[in-house]
């Protein structure tokens, strides 16, 4: 099995089966899709159950809540493909996407697409040429992981997730995508990016992550200063430093 599909789901039952169709219309077929129940309180676990039960490439695990980091490395631990890709339920997926990403990966522990957004939030950011980065500065400065470092724009290949012991930070509900990337640039040996395809990030202001209580949005305001000042000690720590300092000009370069 060439992949692993990791969806992370908590009361997603209207998006689940927009999901399940962008992967089943998917012009590559060698995938197992592992959707992460994570104690949803609506009807996602039972459609969840009918997709396991009519599609046997389905993976269901049904968990008590405990956040979409936890979810995720549940789903590290039961990936067989040799490349893991971790999906958001509410986004969806060009239909060579998988194609077009493994036929072009070169055996790269880290293969990264464009992407667009219907987000004020985010700019799209599609390539038109393909990039064999093995140097830190290439690998941030093409894929612009210090100001667009979702991890649904990547895949890993899983043997080198699993020998790293990357895992996703449990104490965050916001910024852990991005330290889980760029934690993975510093180890892995060559990163491959793909043109003429994208990952659809699609906007949900309704998700877990975008509540409107003041708690919550407080939470989220610390948690953007974690990922921030990670971000500077990372970039000082590994000499590139600079690249912080000129990261929002970065895109004019694309």
């Amino acid at each position: 099995m060439q992949l692993s599909v990791v969806v992370p789901v908590y009361n997603g039952a209207k998006f689940l089966s927009r999901c399940l169709d962008t992967l089943q219309q998917q012009t590559f077929t060698d995938f197992q899709v592992i959707f992460v129940d994570d104690g949803s309180t609506d009807e996602s676990p039972k459609i969840l159950d009918l997709f396991a039960a009519q599609d046997n490439r389905v993976l269901v695990i049904h968990k008590k809540n405990a956040g979409v980091s936890a979810a995720r490395n549940d789903g590290i631990n039961h990936a067989m493909g040799t490349y893991i890709h971790f999906m958001d339920v509410d986004d969806v997926l060009d239909e060579h996407y998988y194609e077009y990403m493994l036929h072009n990966a070169k055996n790269a522990d880290v293969v990264c697409s464009g992407f667009v957004s219907n987000s004020k939030y985010s700019a799209d950011l599609v390539y038109k040429k393909s990039h064999v980065l093995k140097t830190l500065f290439g690998k941030l400065f093409w894929s612009q992981a210090l100001i667009k470092s979702f991890v649904w724009r990547y895949l890993f290949k899983t043997e080198f997730i699993k020998k790293n012991n990357l895992r996703f930070d449990t104490n965050l509900i916001s910024q852990e995508d991005a330290i889980f990337v760029l934690q993975s640039f510093v180890v892995a040996n060559k990163l491959v990016v793909v043109p003429n395809v994208n990952y659809h990030y699609l906007f949900n202001e309704n998700s877990a992550l975008n509540k409107k209580t003041p708690e919550h949005r407080a939470k989220l305001k610390q948690q953007y200063k974690i990922g921030k000042n990670f971000k500077r000690q990372y970039v000082a720590q590994n000499h590139v430093a600079f690249l912080w300092w000129f990261r929002k000009i970065i895109k004019w370069f694309m």
